[in-house]
């Protein structure tokens, strides 16, 4: 291969040269940029549940509580069995395990979301360590409570002040501002979940809607480990039957629209498609530049260029046209990505994973999870998308200089 006359054929035949670049850097640009949104959305998805250390979430649902005195369950948190929990915790490709227990507490002089919680766990609530905002988190075995930092303002409650749920008086260890962390299973006030379990075990209104044992729950938290989860949530559901509700990224991808829940498929389509028409309008472009150079290739076996020697020429040109397109489509996917890098997208979080009465102040507003799309290029995706370009480029310019390498050049000197 020369070269020096395969830079200076580029540069001569600039209108050609432009036009199969750019039609390539275009195609790869919509191939890479599709690919990131795809995996911006994808992740997106995660970050509701990673912010409380969790990939998957476990709910039952159950009856509406009749009678709202004391302590009860929201209808879409009733207890989890121990020998249930214990069922999903022995289940194969689980890494971390955490459980929680939330309850509505309707005493005399006002309304309060428990959660009880493990506080050395880091699947789950305990989680909420990081967004101390006063005192100090809550201690294993030790009968305290943590305070959320709007709940404690609107009652003027500090840290050493007491608080009295159900009838037992708890001292308050700190205040935690939980609006900073995930939106999922958020409470006026924490405590242990051993004091909320007995807390759950002793109320009349609980048991009429949902037994309950001193040792179960009713959420779970659970980290899987990669390309486990869907396999997780299929066994979590045979083993807790119909009214399970399991919560995974894919949940919450299906609740950002069809297109986004499709989004794999969608981006494979849209991918091949783009692949499709680069290559064919990189083919037409360079079977031009081929058939235009019939007369060149002629002279050049006259003077004793072998077949293989201008098949060797003609795949250079063709894969270092393409190899610079998948340059300029990597650079314009780059900023196409720093463009989206600047949306928001909203993420909806079932009323079902933080429920309060619907009947209180915004007990039925929506929530979301509010973040910056994190959309950005991984070194693999860009690598395979430079390498399918000088794939194309071999491709396309191995089979047609094979075919224009056949002439003979007494036929087209004869025309010359």
């Amino acid at each position: 291969m020369n070269l020096r006359y395969l830079t200076k054929e580029l540069r001569y035949r600039k209108r050609r040269t432009l036009t199969a670049t750019l039609s390539l850097a275009v195609g790869i640009a919509i191939l890479i940029t599709i690919n990131a949104l795809s995996m911006a959305y994808n992740e997106a998805a995660r970050v509701p549940l990673k912010e409380i250390g969790a990939d998957i979430t476990v709910q039952r649902a159950g009856n509406v509580p009749e009678d709202l005195t004391g302590p009860v369950f929201a209808c879409s948190a009733v207890t989890i069995q121990k020998d249930e929990v214990e069922q999903i915790r022995k289940l194969s490709g689980i890494q971390g395990f955490g459980q929680a227990l939330l309850v509505w507490v309707f005493d005399a002089d006002r309304f309060t979301i428990v959660l009880g919680l493990d506080p050395d766990n880091p699947v789950g609530p305990g989680i909420l360590r990081a967004h101390m905002t006063e005192g100090r988190f809550l201690e294993k075995g030790q009968a305290q409570a943590l305070v959320e930092a709007s709940y404690a303002k609107n009652f003027g409650i500090q840290t050493g002040d007491s608080v009295t749920v159900a009838g037992k008086t708890y001292p308050v260890a700190g205040i935690v501002d939980a609006s900073r962390a995930a939106k999922i299973a958020v409470a006026h006030i924490y405590l242990p979940i051993a004091e909320v379990q007995k807390m759950a075990a002793s109320s009349k209104q609980v048991q009429a809607v949902s037994p309950f044992g001193p040792e179960d729950a009713n959420i779970l938290f659970i980290k899987a480990k990669p390309g486990q989860i869907d396999a997780l949530a299929d066994s979590i559901k045979g083993i807790l039957g119909g009214k399970a509700s399991v919560a995974t990224p894919a949940s919450f991808l299906k609740r950002l629209g069809n297109l986004f829940a499709l989004s794999d498929k969608f981006t494979l389509v849209t991918s091949l498609i783009a692949i499709i028409v680069t290559v064919l309008i990189v083919l037409k472009t360079m079977a031009g530049n081929l058939t235009e150079r019939a007369g060149e290739i002629g002279i050049l076996k006259a003077v004793g260029w072998s077949n293989s020697n201008v098949v060797g020429q003609l795949v250079g040109e063709s894969v270092l046209q393409c190899f610079l397109g998948g340059i300029l489509g990597l650079v314009l996917s780059l900023l196409a990505a720093w463009a989206l890098g600047f949306m928001e997208v909203n993420i909806p979080i079932p009323w079902e994973m933080s429920p309060t009465p619907h009947f209180l102040p915004g007990g039925g507003d929506p929530i979301f999870k509010t973040l910056t799309l994190p959309v950005h290029i991984s070194w693999r995706l860009a690598l395979f998308a430079i390498t399918l370009s000088m794939l194309i480029g071999g491709v396309a310019g191995g089979g047609l200089s094979r075919h224009i390498s056949r002439i003979k050049p007494s036929e087209v000197l004869r025309h010359e």
